[in-house]
């Protein structure tokens, strides 16, 4: 197995149309490497040919998405194994961060964000404070 030099580079922004979205739930949820063909697999409910996902895959490289983690023998010939650069919550800051216009009262804006993401999940009122107050405690012994 040959493996790869690896290189963090995470971009500033970039966007996942829907299939290459697939892909990368499938290698956010994989805690080891995978081919093409491993990948394609794992869609569920895939709905475009299994050729396509070279294409992929490519594109996901370009953007700095995934990387090569080895090279390795599969069956007769050798191929590619594949994972991601950035983790799921990476990608979501990324998106999140593109639309995001801080106030220039920072408490005001930081409060109206978390308010807004938690409005939406569907948590019960009981559970949204649990959590914050576990969030403000790892804050308080951070910084002590």
């Amino acid at each position: 197995m040959l493996k790869q030099k690896k290189t963090k580079q995470t971009p500033e922004f970039f966007y996942l149309p829907a299939k290459e979205e697939e892909v990368m739930k499938v290698l956010w949820d994989s805690k080891e490497p995978l081919s093409a063909s491993e990948i394609a697999k794992k869609i569920p409910d895939r709905t475009w040919p299994a050729s396509s996902i070279q294409g992929l895959l490519r594109s996901l490289q370009n953007k700095g998405a995934i990387e090569i983690d080895c090279i390795t023998k599969l069956g007769k010939s050798y191929g590619r194994l594949f994972r991601p650069a950035l983790s799921a919550n990476e990608y979501i800051t990324m998106q999140f961060n593109r639309y995001y216009q801080p106030e220039e009262d920072g408490k005001k804006s930081c409060s109206f964000m978390v308010s807004s993401i938690l409005g939406n999940t569907g948590i019960g009122k009981e559970d949204i404070i649990d959590v914050l107050q576990g969030i403000i405690k790892e804050y308080e012994d951070d910084t002590l």
